[in-house]
């Protein structure tokens, strides 16, 4: 049997998120930041989850004095556009300000979570943040959340990604940390197609999320190998859809979690 986490070896596992009901919160209240919301304060393990896993990336040494965040994937339907915005709302609670840009141009999906218009975002570029950034209100008449504002992917194609200036980029990104307490940019995974490798150079750091259920150790290899070269730090992993009884103790999930394991 061989232990997927050999190949993140040389990388903090920063957290473990836990399988919850998803698709049954998702048939109840829809799938939209205010539901995802609801389910975090609601649920305390989930909530505990995701302040242990913030915690992680801001005491990460790879990350000091970062403030922008690539939240990608080797694969798809990893969790890693959840695990984003869970991330970003969680950040709300603890009082930061936070920016959730929507980075995945082609499937995007955070100005309908949202409930704002889907016009200029991240894909324009040269658009002024005024028009662009979105504050949203997760909670009617409710104190408990922070700041949380959002940048739709924008309505230009992805093909226009290569073309882009990544030095204005980069300092595009810079202001944008100035102005926020915390960027999380969510990205296409890794494999699919390179997105995620165009935008991982304007960022301080890059978080893998890795599926407990379904990821892959050849899968998980290649993703690092293409991610290394951009020079971006990795600054850590979390396992998302985790459950102890079958992926071992998050303390030493080494010893349940092997290729083949049920699911």
């Amino acid at each position: 049997m061989i232990i997927i986490f050999e190949q993140l070896a040389k990388h903090e596992m920063l957290g473990f998120v836990p399988a919850v009901a998803l698709i049954k919160q998702r048939e109840r209240d829809g799938w939209s930041l205010s539901a995802l919301a609801r389910m975090i304060s609601e649920t305390p393990e989930l909530r505990d989850a995701y302040d242990a896993l913030l915690s992680g990336i801001r005491l990460s040494a790879a990350f000091d004095p970062g403030k922008s965040i690539l939240v990608t994937s080797a694969q798809p339907n990893e969790g890693k556009t959840t695990v984003a915005s869970s991330l970003a709302i969680t950040a709300s609670f603890a009082g930061q300000s936070v920016l959730l840009i929507d980075g995945d141009m082609r499937r995007p999906w955070l100005a309908s979570a949202a409930g704002i218009a889907d016009g200029i975002g991240l894909g324009e570029g040269q658009a002024e943040a005024g028009e662009a950034i979105h504050p949203v209100e997760l909670f009617e008449n409710s104190q408990e959340a922070g700041s949380l504002s959002i940048m739709a992917a924008g309505r230009k194609s992805p093909a226009f990604l290569p073309a882009v200036d990544w030095s204005k980029a980069r300092t595009a990104f810079r202001l944008f940390s100035q102005r926020f307490g915390i960027v999380l940019l969510d990205s296409p995974p890794i494999l699919a197609v390179n997105d995620a490798l165009l935008l991982g150079g304007v960022v301080d750091g890059i978080l893998l999320v890795v599926d407990a259920g379904s990821a892959d150790r050849d899968a998980v290899r290649r993703a690092k190998e293409q991610l290394e070269p951009i020079g971006t730090p990795i600054i850590g992993a979390v396992l998302n859809q985790f459950d102890p009884k079958i992926h071992g103790r998050p303390n030493q999930p080494y010893r349940g979690y092997y290729l083949g394991s049920p699911r």
